[in-house]
């Protein structure tokens, strides 16, 4: 990798660059995990329009001839709703400018700060239902949460201050949503990782590869944790598999 390519690949902000059939040409690790995406794999030579905003908002399709991105010679900033791996809206402000021959793309963007409250307005105008209750609209809002949680808790890196910069909330809005519901981000997250963990230890996978592959780097911690929860050791579960 030449240095060029190592410093867009590791630059604090995310770049996408889309070719001139549309497609993802390079996608750098912020872009990547802005997104929920797992790597390179996952986005590059993809369709570029259907990678960022397949639906808009309101669930409703979003014809890649309406995009402002994609085929763009450049723009000034604006505003846009992007649509993750798991399928969660963000907004999102953007700008392109054309590179190379003039067929290709650059796209650089950042997450677009919106309060709670203008959060929960968006929700609760989505689909073609009834508006919410503000009860229901954070009941939605929360399980938006969790299903950034199902796509992202394999990270170890993965926090309740992640969770909470993806949502563009603040770490306490975040703990009262799930404190609405008994529990916590960071439980919840450790409830994921465990159940994933013993679902791996139950298909004979090994301790170490059930820990390491649901967000755990000390396997003491993973140990402790999964005792807690179920009354017995890891390797207990891996034993009764041979019995």
């Amino acid at each position: 990798m030449d240095l060029l390519t190592q410093v867009v690949r590791e630059a604090p902000v995310p770049l996408w660059v889309i070719d001139s059939r549309g497609l993802v040409a390079l996608a750098n690790l912020e872009a990547i995990r802005f997104l929920g995406y797992r790597g390179d794999d996952d986005v590059v030579g993809g369709p570029s329009h259907d990678l960022l905003h397949r639906s808009r908002p309101d669930g409703s399709p979003y014809p890649e001839h309406e995009c402002p991105i994609v085929g763009s010679s450049g723009s000034k900033p604006a505003t846009e709703w992007f649509v993750t791996r798991a399928g969660d809206t963000r907004p999102v402000r953007w700008t392109t400018r054309s590179i190379g021959d003039g067929h290709t793309t650059l796209l650089s963007f950042s997450p677009e700060p919106r309060a709670e409250a203008q959060i929960v307005r968006e929700l609760r105008r989505r689909g073609p239902g009834p508006r919410t209750t503000p009860v229901q609209a954070r009941a939605e809002l929360r399980e938006s949460l969790c299903r950034t949680i199902s796509a992202r808790f394999t990270d170890p890196q993965f926090t309740t201050a992640e969770l909470a910069a993806t949502a563009h909330l603040s770490v306490r809005s975040v703990q009262a949503l799930f404190a609405e519901a008994g529990t916590s981000p960071a439980a919840e997250i450790r409830r994921v990782r465990l159940e994933h963990a013993r679902a791996l230890l139950e298909r004979g996978h090994a301790v170490q590869t059930a820990c390491l592959a649901s967000g755990f780097l000390d396997p003491g911690s993973f140990a402790r944790a999964f005792r807690q929860r179920y009354g017995i050791a890891p390797s207990q579960v891996a034993a009764s598999l041979a019995v």
